[in-house]
């Protein structure tokens, strides 16, 4: 769990200095890239959740 939430916050770090910087993003890769780095984020926080609902439920049985 702590090696998902050091994911998540050092890609919310990137995401967020991309995400300011986004107008001056003019060529299809840097938007791409962008987009990926997005899509990541996502997916890591799905993933956080998951597990942390996961382990949540095992210690209550």
């Amino acid at each position: 769990m702590k090696l998902l939430l050091g994911q998540l916050f050092f890609i919310g770090v990137i995401w967020i200095a991309m995400a300011v910087f986004y107008n001056d993003m003019t060529t299809s890769l840097s938007r791409y890239t962008f987009y990926l780095v997005t899509s990541w984020l996502l997916f890591i926080i799905v993933i956080t959740i998951k597990t942390w609902l996961k382990e949540r439920k095992e210690k209550k049985n």
